[in-house]
């Protein structure tokens, strides 16, 4: 009964399967990718290159503010906001979309036909280690994008047919011990640095005695990239930072926002608290709290190729 939930055609599973998608290609200033990106609410935009006259890349917020901190002083990018400055420095006359997308190292451009068993598509993300891959039809063009958030939501409509969602997180040995962490005293722009170094989508918060208080993730960039202030606000302490991220009401039942899970916790549970949360790494925390490992969605992803 399982196989026919993994065996499914990858486009029958997307929401948006045929519509339009948001993208930029080589040749288009920075900041019309920015823009978009915040138009649309979205992380990243994949790249039409106008040599090869196809899409083979994806440009994301990261890239973004991964150029800027490489190509301007701290006290400019504190004073001014991030979409000033991509209208009026002259750096960005010189450099087009096509010149810094994955400049972040994040985004792996691994295609999949949307005829594909979800299998495949599962397959694919655990050996490139990439959050979305991209969806295209037998004769190459782009149609969609698959993410692990979006196959996480499928898997949860089908919970009850899911083999072994009994197995408790110390039976399933799926979590990591590469636990990246930042104190709730530091600079949201260490935590991004961390984030970038790490290829990580999101790292704990922990306070003074390293119990874990929160989380922080490249999806906030995107969040406070709306007004406009997204590198001043990367200067305030991760405490400050976190007070401008919208809470999310249907993890109120979870301390401080943060979803954590314990040896205890089942199949059943993790998948129910990705659903809830939206988030992509939980944390393992022992009995004073403190974050021991992390499980994302990548784990899970890849405990069903087993």
């Amino acid at each position: 009964m399982q196989d026919s939930i993994f065996s499914i055609k990858i486009g029958q599973i997307l929401p948006n399967y045929k519509a339009g998608i948001f993208s930029v290609n080589s040749e288009q200033p920075v900041q019309d990718a920015f823009k978009l990106m915040i138009e649309k609410k979205v992380l990243s935009l994949p790249l039409y290159d106008n040599t090869f006259r196809r899409f083979n890349k994806f440009i994301d917020m990261v890239d973004i503010v991964c150029f800027c901190m490489r190509n301007f002083q701290k006290k400019e990018l504190v004073d001014l906001d991030l979409d000033y400055i991509l209208e009026s420095k002259e750096i960005f006359e010189k450099y087009k979309c096509g010149d810094i997308c994955d400049l972040s190292g994040r985004n792996a451009w691994c295609p999949v036909e949307s005829t594909a068993p979800l299998s495949v598509a599962i397959d694919l993300m655990v050996k490139w280690n990439v959050h979305r891959i991209p969806v295209i039809d037998s004769e190459g063009n782009l149609v969609s994008i698959l993410t692990q958030s979006r196959i996480l939501e499928y898997l949860h409509s089908f919970i009850d047919r899911l083999e072994g969602t009994s197995k408790t997180l110390e039976q399933m040995q799926i979590a990591s011990n590469s636990i990246v962490s930042i104190r709730l005293d530091s600079l949201a722009i260490d935590a991004f640095k961390l984030i970038q170094e790490h290829s990580v989508s999101a790292i704990a918060v922990v306070n003074k005695i390293g119990i874990l208080c929160g989380n922080i993730s490249v999806s906030d960039m995107k969040m406070i990239g709306y007004d406009g202030k997204l590198l001043s606000r990367m200067f305030l302490p991760v405490e400050s930072f976190m007070e401008f991220i919208p809470k999310n009401d249907s993890v109120k039942m979870f301390n401080s926002g943060v979803v954590a899970v314990t040896q205890e916790s089942t199949l059943e549970e993790i998948i129910e608290k990705f659903h809830l949360s939206k988030v992509h790494r939980l944390y393992k925390v022992d009995k004073e709290g403190k974050p021991v490992q992390v499980v994302s969605q990548g784990d899970v992803l890849k405990y069903f190729t087993h």
